[in-house]
């Protein structure tokens, strides 16, 4: 959403046209609270007319007004044909991390739904670079049944970690979309050579965790905490 401008006229003002300008000024900054983060505003994809499946991809977008400096998760492709594709244009959401050469560090993350019972969201991690968004993360995606945190260890890395858990569907066992599962739990960490996020760790859980039958929220980082730690020193597994 666009701030809207407010000009400086030249004529003399009485002291109510001063505080209705006023009023406007703080209407706008609230406004833009909602979809502004800093320097940035948040930008939803298109849908079809179902409403629940993507047509257009999700942007953030640096200043207040304008459309040049857009950042978007890119498409995956799927099925046989370049028209099955993930995109990911619903509900964009971007939260503050810390502070990368002076920037901002953003964790950006829009979905994609195929109108059925799961959803895939793409995670990125932001920084501006020469004026533009650039992502620092690797490909990384959770399904809705899944769990993700920004952990701060220094002893490991100098910026935030992200840590993900997602749910492992062994259909062999006969398990159900949302009963317990095994999960696979990952781990990125910056990596001063390349600039640039890297898988550090990755495993699967020896033990099953309630799904969304059970739980309005999955809850598997905290208890797996200490078992990641330990494997962060060691690197991918």
């Amino acid at each position: 959403m666009a701030l809207q401008e407010i000009r400086n006229n030249s004529v003399e003002k009485n002291p109510l046209k001063i505080h209705f300008e006023w009023l406007a000024r703080v209407v706008a900054i609230w406004m833009c609270a909602g979809t502004c983060f800093a320097q940035y505003r948040i930008l939803p994809g298109n849908a079809d007319s179902d409403g629940c499946n993507p047509t257009t991809a999700a942007r953030i977008c640096l200043g207040a007004t304008g459309e040049e400096h857009c950042y978007a998760p890119p498409n995956d492709k799927y099925g046989s044909t370049d028209k099955e594709q993930y995109i990911f244009g619903l509900e964009p959401k971007a939260q503050a991390v810390g502070r990368f050469k002076g920037q901002e560090l953003t964790l950006f993350a829009a979905t994609f739904s195929g109108c059925g019972s799961g959803t895939l969201t793409r995670f990125s991690l932001l920084t501006v670079q020469g004026g533009d968004f650039v992502n620092l993360l690797p490909k990384v995606g959770l399904t809705n049944q899944s769990e993700f945190k920004i952990w701060n260890l220094p002893q490991y890395s100098v910026l935030p970690i992200l840590v993900t858990a997602d749910f492992i569907w062994d259909f062999d066992a006969g398990e159900t979309h949302f009963a317990h599962h095994r999960y696979e739990i990952s781990a990125y960490a910056f990596d001063p050579k390349t600039g640039r996020y890297q898988l550090k760790t990755s495993y699967q859980t020896r033990r099953k965790y309630a799904g969304l039958d059970d739980l309005d929220t999955i809850d598997v980082l905290d208890v797996e905490r200490p078992t990641i730690r330990a494997k962060l020193v060691l690197g991918p597994r």
